[in-house]
């Protein structure tokens, strides 16, 4: 046993073994892959956009709460209310649900509802075929709550007579955070094993598939062992996180592995570290550069970005420490096929080669230019609904009580301009004009607001013998709940509009929506003093993830045109690096833009993560111009750059490209949407640096024809 470690590569592949083992049981011992997604999964809780939403929660306590829509064939018979009872009883019933408020618990019968200021647009659908179930969730409720509740409405579901469908946001959040962790453990296991099938058939060395395999399994380890020190957990976009370090680590393999194959009269161990010396500046600027792609997301108010940046800044360090530390003694155990040394082809040949290459990047400047109006049509604010699959229960359940009173929740605190009280008949006379003006609006589906509870109290026959503050304060005590206190504070000059906005047709972003419904509060004599709710939120995602794309991925080109001229030394190879590199966010954003797919703030970094492949390529190639000694060497020293890497960058961007395949075929949309626009990122850019590049290159810095 003693002599097996006596080869130097012997001591090395045990030293690595042993690496590998003991990060992979500290991740297993400590690093929780359970995605953890709230129902304000957009902010964090000290982001400044949360502040609004936080401080309304604090003058109108509530809980979240489930939608449950009941259809029926005839939802005023009796036996439909007979049913709707036993199922409310049973829902509430629930560990985790607070209180249940259906036709069955609140008003005296769905007839009754119907007829209701107050319980008509909350409890029954517009084309009365359906009665709404509201479940309160408590805060800390656990996580099986939801499946108990699934398991409830099947079995009252009968499909016609009694028909349920589950929403809410405490419904959505579950079912992205199953999404999220069927990918995780699906789609990232599968991916792992397609790369490691294609690494073998490209390099034709078992070896070397399980050595880049088992680099880049330990990189991931290791980043998320270093995160869950750092206290951050999985979140939505970190759940893909895994697959993109791991993108990261056999980006890099591939071009060692390249340079290494083309070492010729060395030993095994001198020819591992020349490959090493050769690739490692590139690898580096190249981690460089992918680093301060994701640092530039550090300072986005959104925490889910923040969380990717920080987990793409360990991460890129992670990849390149495992990418030369573990990787290369892989090679040192492969049998190395030196590749034959290529002739200089001659004239007739390299025309004809010239003119594909002139031809070929003449395409993706149009492809590109083409794409660049679809830049103004990108959609950053989709809809909820474009989370989840068409054909799906959630998205058919969403898109009903969407279309039946809103499925958005946006909170508006208001005040008389003033400052009057509003628990008097001229605050509730102003206060239902204002109801009935936000209600017109065509992208408002129901309010929930305090004269709306006050005509529904007003309706009791002796209700006339009381003032409207008399009424209010009857509301607000215990044994009504304390339901004023829902909607109005405690010095009664603010109250509560609970709006559910309708996804379904909107035309134009959320913020503009929110600034039409603050000008019909102006106009009526109110003012907004807070504002809150998923809608709000997600209107203000899209600003931010709208702002990233365009100040991020222009902070990119700047910087990796400061590291491309370092790599260079040649402003003019630096400045066709970089057009080069600006094509590939054009093209992918601007093709999403034409084909309306929506940008949203899972699929939005695939951008990064396409730059990041370009920037690989492109850095590797521009070195190898630099040692073929172009331009002084002239046109030749493109033609030995070329062969030196075309294998590498042909390898890289078609592994990643197949790998990420899989992500389209994903359940969850804004997964697919993400693995499709890097495959298609990463096939441009491939494309890009081997043929505009080269061309742009001779262009900008014309060579001599000797060789």
């Amino acid at each position: 046993m003693g002599s097996f470690f006596k080869p130097l590569k012997n001591r090395l592949m045990a030293a690595c073994v042993l690496s590998m083992i003991l990060i992979a049981v500290l991740f297993l011992r400590f690093v929780d892959l359970r995605p953890e997604v709230s129902p304000d999964f957009f902010f964090g809780s000290n982001d400044p956009e949360l502040a609004q939403s936080t401080a309304i929660h604090e003058l109108f306590p509530s809980d979240e709460f489930l939608i449950i829509s009941v259809a029926g064939r005839e939802i005023f018979s009796p036996r439909y209310y007979d049913r709707l009872s036993s199922f409310s009883g049973d829902i509430e019933k629930i560990v985790g649900i607070s209180r249940v408020i259906s036709v069955a618990t609140g008003p005296e019968d769905v007839r009754a509802a119907r007829d209701s200021p107050f319980w008509q647009p909350l409890l029954i659908s517009e084309d009365n075929r359906a009665t709404l179930v509201i479940a309160f969730v408590d805060t800390n409720s656990p996580q099986s709550m939801i499946e108990e509740v699934e398991a409830a409405a099947a079995l009252f579901d009968d499909g016609e007579a009694f028909h349920v469908r589950l929403s809410g946001m405490p419904y959505i959040v579950e079912q992205i955070r199953r999404s999220l962790t069927h990918d995780l453990q699906i789609f990232s296991a599968a991916s792992l094993v397609i790369f490691a099938a294609i690494l073998l058939i490209v390099f034709r060395s078992p070896v070397i598939a399980l050595g880049a395999c088992a680099s880049g399994i330990t990189a991931i380890f290791l980043t998320l062992l270093i995160l869950e020190g750092l206290d951050q957990s999985i979140g939505i976009l970190t759940a893909n996180l895994a697959i993109i370090v791991f993108v990261l680590v056999q980006s890099q393999a591939i071009y060692l592995t390249a340079n290494w194959r083309q070492v010729r009269d060395l030993g095994e161990v001198a020819a591992v570290r020349q490959a090493v010396s050769q690739t490692f500046r590139a690898s580096f600027w190249c981690m460089v550069t992918t680093l301060l792609g994701f640092a530039a997301l550090l300072n986005v108010a959104a925490e889910p970005l923040r969380q990717l940046g920080a987990g793409g800044i360990v991460g890129a360090i992670a990849a390149l420490i495992c990418c030369y530390l573990l990787y290369p003694v892989f090679l040192l155990f492969a049998v190395r096929r030196v590749d034959k040394k290529v002739t200089t082809k001659n004239s007739d040949t390299n025309a004809r080669l010239g003119f594909v290459r002139y031809g070929s990047a003449l395409c993706l400047i149009l492809i590109a230019a083409a794409s660049l109006p679809g830049l103004a049509r990108l959609n950053t604010d989709p809809s909820l609904l474009t989370y989840f699959e068409k054909d799906g229960d959630l998205y058919e359940g969403l898109a009903f009580v969407d279309q039946n009173g809103g499925s958005s929740p946006l909170k508006l605190v208001v005040r008389l301009k003033d400052g009057g009280r509003l628990d008097t008949e001229i605050g509730y006379e102003a206060m239902w004009n204002l109801h009935n003006e936000l209600l017109a609006e065509e992208n408002v589906g129901t309010i929930i607001s305090l004269p709306a509870l006050l005509a529904e109290a007003n309706s009791h026959p002796l209700a006339f013998l009381l003032p409207w503050r008399e009424i209010v304060s009857l509301l607000s005590l215990g044994i009504n709940d304390n339901v004023a206190d829902n909607f109005l504070n405690e010095d009664r000059d603010q109250t509560l509009f609970l709006l559910r906005m309708k996804e379904t047709g909107r035309e134009e972003p959320r913020n503009a929506v929110m600034q039409r419904l603050q000008e019909v509060v102006n106009a009526v004599g109110f003012e907004v003093t807070l504002t809150g709710g998923v809608y709000m939120l997600q209107g203000r995602l899209s600003d931010l993830v709208a702002r990233s794309l365009l100040t991020g991925t222009s902070m990119l080109l700047l910087l990796f045109g400061l590291i491309a001229w370092l790599v260079s030394r040649n402003w003019r190879m630096a400045l066709a690096m970089t057009l080069t590199a600006a094509l590939i966010p054009v093209t992918v954003l601007g093709g999403a833009g034409w084909f309306d797919v929506p940008v949203d703030i899972i699929s939005a970094p695939a951008v990064s993560v396409c730059f990041g492949i370009a920037v690989d390529a492109l850095i590797h190639l521009a070195l190898a111009l630099r040692r073929g000694g172009y331009p002084k060497k002239g046109l030749g020293a493109i033609a030995r750059a070329m062969r030196e890497q075309s294998v590498g960058i042909i390898t890289s961007s078609g592994i990643i490209a197949i790998g990420f395949l899989i992500f389209s075929i994903s359940a969850f949309p804004p997964t697919a949407r993400f693995g499709g626009e890097i495959v298609i990122g990463a096939l441009f850019a491939g494309a890009a640096t081997l043929t505009l590049f080269p061309v742009l290159t001779r262009v900008f810095i014309p060579a001599s024809r000797t060789a």
